[in-house]
């Protein structure tokens, strides 16, 4: 018998040892409904179990162990300081720019959700950004993640997608997906998770460009480049995009660009800033009835509405290494202004937000003993926005200078001590102190808050033979009311808190053949909703998210790999006059599956497929209407690297042409996916 595979036999007979030892703590919180419990003992306690052997076994097969290359050398921020790969903990996934470049796609949303299993639906605010749902939070689930870029917020304090779409991809180093409270490092809203946009930095003189054609007279364009002269690099980049997008009066435009100006006197110290500037302007062809989706999924309800939103923001960063102790700081200041014109209802709106923030922060290594680091860190904020809504027709609908100032003031510390090489414990800790200032010109109001709210983790990772890491984690997060929440709140609104418990394997996380299992719990209390029955926003009676993440890739041999992702999640209202009943715009289960074929050296096929499980209506907290059905999509790419320079991806998106929605809530309102549609990009290194 050959080597390898003793290797898998022995692996699969440790395997089997830690489940049958560990699982009745992980079963714990496993379960998923009555009818599909997991219990230990019974049947479906198995499934975790097999799962696990599974990967195992594919490690007995040929082409399989031992492969452990594959991803390019890459400088993570997982803990707000630059940190090797391998050190990354194991629910971290990776999109790197390679993957990024041979997909084609150059949208941020798109490739979070078809690279990085990421759950989405469409946005209602008129922007191309999609609304991300890590674990399960429904119609807020922006409001329960952190988009970051390069560690500084992309999140607003308003029921608002992150303006993603900005981006331009050229610019992109790798994206770094960090499932689960993250309150501890990045404070309020990183309740389901936290995700950083991580650019290219010290590239030396390069420049790239790509144009991109398709469907619904869509053209866009992206460019990076990148001088560095002695111990100095300068970096430009700029997107545009025009496009008619699937359904009438849906236009958009986007402009977005952006320069870093970075100085490296030395190996360990660096200091820059950074500016970028972005402007988007989208017709917005509203919600259809049912019968008018059945009839015609591209016709609009709203021919006249439309809205635009710009920004800009600027960021100085620094960082230093003295002796065993690396020093950190960002200065961060951003503005957004965004306003609609709404014919359908016969009004306007108006706002505008502003930030700054200031983030000092530092790492000791081997604090106390060798192998602990201790991160040390201060993080203030100071929010200011305003909004107006004037409709003639509803005067009870309108404001005009609502006004809300939001200051923040947090300490945290993170230690990591990697005990030995087998074992890491991770704890850390957080008090933020947050203060409203509120004047709301509504026939609702909300007296000024002073919120002290806390955060911790505790996670204990153990690393096993054969390239197995196994870990247990608790900890808890938070969210504040925003003003969008506050708006039409008929007492004042208390933070939201959840506390979450986690458990998993992870097989070869550095490898092209790799696998994750996770389990987790979120018990929330108070948490943050529109109640249609009241039609008011509210805190809810406890709720629970209790599920199941699963995402692998399997290297068969160097021209032919499969790739696949399952979460199953649980939403339920456990107390108060909902009880038993599942959350709205949670589908019961988001998979994918994909496989890569290399037919040739320098060319790749890749056919995939997203399947999402019926979820309820938004706004349906009693489940008792028509829910949204489970729909499934294809996709297939071509991508070619013509020349040592020029690179072509040809892509065609929902390729059965199916009609379906993500989105419908309980007023009657539906709002139709994209049908089939095709693109062609052409992308060129000078």
């Amino acid at each position: 018998m050959e080597a390898r595979q003793l290797s898998g036999l022995s692996g699969l007979l440790l395997m089997q040892f830690a489940i049958s030892k560990q699982w009745p703590r992980i079963a714990r919180f496993a379960r998923l409904d009555e009818a599909n419990r997991f219990a230990y003992g019974g049947p479906k306690a198995v499934l975790c179990s097999t799962i696990a052997t599974a990967v195992m076994l594919l490690n007995a097969l040929p082409g399989f162990a031992g492969e452990t290359t594959g991803l390019p050398a890459i400088t993570v921020y997982g803990s707000r300081f630059g940190e090797k790969l391998e050190d990354i903990l194991p629910q971290t996934t990776i999109i790197n720019s390679e993957d990024i470049v041979q997909s084609g796609l150059t949208d941020v949303s798109q490739i979070l959700q078809k690279l990085g299993n990421v759950p989405t639906r469409i946005n209602l605010n008129g922007t191309q950004d999609l609304s991300i749902d890590l674990r399960g939070y429904g119609v807020n689930s922006d409001n329960n993640v952190v988009i970051l870029l390069d560690g500084t917020r992309l999140s607003e304090i308003e029921q608002a997608s992150a303006r993603v779409s900005m981006i331009p991809v050229e610019v992109i180093d790798h994206i770094e997906i960090s499932r689960g409270g993250a309150s501890v490092l990045y404070g309020e809203g990183a309740t389901s998770g936290v995700i950083n946009i991580v650019t290219k930095k010290q590239t030396g003189d390069i420049a790239t460009m790509s144009v991109k054609a398709g469907s619904f007279d869509t053209k866009e364009s992206n460019i990076f480049a990148s001088h560095q002269w002695d111990k100095t690099t300068i970096s430009f980049y700029g997107k545009t995009l025009d496009t008619n997008n699937y359904r009438q009066n849906n236009a958009a435009q986007v402009r977005s660009g952006g320069a870093t100006l970075q100085w490296v006197p030395e190996p360990t110290t660096a200091l820059g800033v950074r500016v970028y500037a972005d402007e988007q302007d989208t017709r917005l062809p509203g919600a259809l009835t049912l019968a008018q989706f059945q009839l015609d999924p591209r016709q609009t309800s709203n021919p006249y509405d439309y809205g635009s939103t710009s920004g800009n923001s600027i960021t100085a960063f620094g960082s230093t290494l003295y002796k065993s102790t690396e020093l950190a700081v960002d200065i961060n200041v951003r503005n957004k202004d965004a306003n609609s014109t709404l014919p359908s209802l016969g009004g306007t709106t108006n706002s505008s937000a502003n930030l700054i923030s200031l983030s000092p922060r530092a790492k000791f290594h081997d604090a106390l003993i060798k192998g602990n680091d201790l991160s040390l860190g201060v993080d203030l904020s100071k929010w200011d926005r305003t909004y107006s809504a004037i409709y003639p027709a509803f005067p009870q609908f309108s404001t005009v200078g609502e006004h809300l100032n939001q200051n923040s003031a947090a300490t945290y510390f993170r230690d990591d001590w990697i005990i030995d090489p087998a074992n890491r414990l991770t704890i850390g800790g957080r008090v933020e102190q947050i203060q409203k200032k509120i004047i709301i010109f509504t026939a609702y109001s909300n007296p000024n808050a002073s919120n002290s709210l806390r955060a911790f983790e505790i996670q204990y990772t153990r690393s096993l033979p054969l390239g197995l890491q196994a870990y247990t984690r608790t900890g808890q997060s938070y969210r504040v009311p925003n003003i969008d929440d506050l708006r039409g709140a008929a007492a004042s609104l208390v933070p939201q808190t959840a506390k979450d418990y986690e458990a998993g394997l992870s097989f070869q996380k550095l490898s092209r053949t790799n696998a994750t299992l996770r389990v987790f719990r979120s018990d929330i209390h108070n948490e943050i909703i529109f109640d249609p029955v009241q039609f008011l926003n509210v805190n809810l009676p406890p709720t629970q998210r209790e599920g199941i993440e699963l995402e692998g890739r399997y290297q068969v041999v160097n021209t032919v790999a499969f790739r696949g992702s399952w979460q199953k999640i649980r939403a339920l209202f456990v107390e108060g006059a909902y009880q038993g009943q599942h959350v709205p715009l949670v589908p019961n289960f988001n998979g994918q599956l994909g496989v890569e074929w290399k037919p040739a050296a320098h060319q790749t096929i890749d056919l995939s497929a997203r399947f999402v499980g019926q979820q309820y209506q938004d706004g349906d907290f009693y489940n008792s209407l028509a829910p949204i059905p489970f729909f499934w999509t294809a996709d297939l790419r071509y991508s070619s690297e013509l020349t040592q320079r020029l690179n072509l991806v040809v892509a065609a998106n929902n390729l059965l042409n199916k009609k379906y929605y993500d989105y419908a809530n309980s007023f009657g309102g539906y709002y139709p996916s994209p049908g089939f549609n095709m693109s062609a990009l052409l992308k060129y290194r000078f």
